[in-house]
């Protein structure tokens, strides 16, 4: 026999106003009686009626997330894979599911916002990478749609979002390699206009400032196989970089096999640091240094900002919130004396 609300409200002795709220995420509720109603949920295996709620709601139960990447391009990717399973975990036991869409260019792109906009078919979106200028976020400003941006609004303070400190983060990671004794730093950054490759850039250059006489900054699309090609370009430059800040652990793979392809050695006679700290960086040799972003604070900050929007109770929330980073050191960015070039 199907278990029902009502039954959990019954077991947990509470009322089925609060079990709704329970799922609902509801922070208000006393954290006794929240834990009774989810201990009563669990020992129940109870599953929420998804359909009766949205047809009493008019809500979906659906949150948005939609990836811009070339086909095949999410393959092997840790960082989405860490970023969807931290949202799913996130709406486990509430009363939403994650709805992903991967998309291959801009005008796929305008189309899949086009249809969830004329559709409704999510109650809500999470959106990533965001450009300098980014046409999403003014259509779905002018819709009134809820979204949450993870990444820098660039001076609309009116906007939700959830972010680190990418200029400090990249300024954390150049200056490890500075103070690791390395004298030729370059950057492999992501594509022009993506706001947390632009400020990672701007975090490079203020710790580069009078170091050396240029800075050594060289843009790759997403991916291994680009940042491979980017780096084996930049490698072969006269004189060439001791060291690279890599966008992120994928690309920094790419940085990997390009060293080794033009007869470098991470680590060994060339310095590496990258972001994220996902599971990718310990596939090499004493492990590749890496910028912790807290993605699941990340992740819950951002959730918790898109329920309170769509539920219309942001009373209380900040409209921009700023989650701390720190670096991760391993053997990539450790100078080692003696080695050769």
């Amino acid at each position: 026999m199907r278990v029902t609300q009502q039954d959990i409200a019954r077991i947990a002795k509470v009322s089925q106003a609060t079990v709704s709220r329970v799922l609902a995420g509801d922070a208000r509720v006393e954290e006794a009686l929240k834990d009774r109603v989810e201990q009563a949920i669990r020992d129940n295996n109870y599953r929420p009626d998804v359909r009766a709620r949205s047809l009493r709601s008019k809500k979906t139960g659906l949150i948005g997330l939609v990836v811009k990447r070339p086909q095949g391009g999410l393959t092997d990717d840790p960082f989405f894979a860490s970023l969807a399973s931290e949202i799913m975990d996130y709406l486990s036991g509430r009363p939403y599911h994650l709805c992903m869409d991967m998309v291959t260019d801009d005008e796929s792109q305008e189309a899949i916002y086009d249809e969830m906009l004329r559709t409704r078919r999510v109650d809500g979106l999470i959106l990533v990478e965001s450009h300098a200028r980014d046409e999403r976020i003014h259509r779905l400003q002018s819709e009134g749609f809820p979204f949450v941006l993870i990444g820098n609004p660039v001076g609309d303070d009116q906007l939700w979002s959830v972010d680190n400190d990418n200029v400090l983060a990249g300024e954390i990671a150049t200056q490890h390699l500075i103070d690791q004794g390395f004298k030729r730093i370059g950057m492999i950054a992501g594509p022009k206009g993506i706001t947390v490759s632009d400020d990672r850039i701007i975090g490079y250059q203020r710790a580069m400032r009078g170091q050396q006489d240029d800075h050594l900054i060289w843009h790759s699309n997403f991916g291994i196989q680009s940042a491979k090609a980017t780096a084996v370009e930049a490698l072969c430059t006269e004189p060439s970089p001791d060291a690279v800040v890599v966008l992120d652990d994928f690309m920094s793979m790419g940085v990997v096999l390009a060293a080794r392809t033009v007869g470098r050695r991470v680590p060994g006679n060339l310095g590496l640091v990258s972001f994220n700290d996902t599971s990718i960086c310990q596939l090499i040799e004493g492990g590749i240094s890496s910028v912790s972003l807290n993605m699941s604070e990340i992740v819950r900050s951002a959730c918790d900002r898109l329920l309170a929007i769509i539920d219309e109770e942001t009373d209380g929330l900040t409209r921009r919130a700023l989650v701390p980073c720190e670096l991760r050191v391993r053997g990539s960015s450790v100078r080692k004396e003696g080695v050769p070039r």
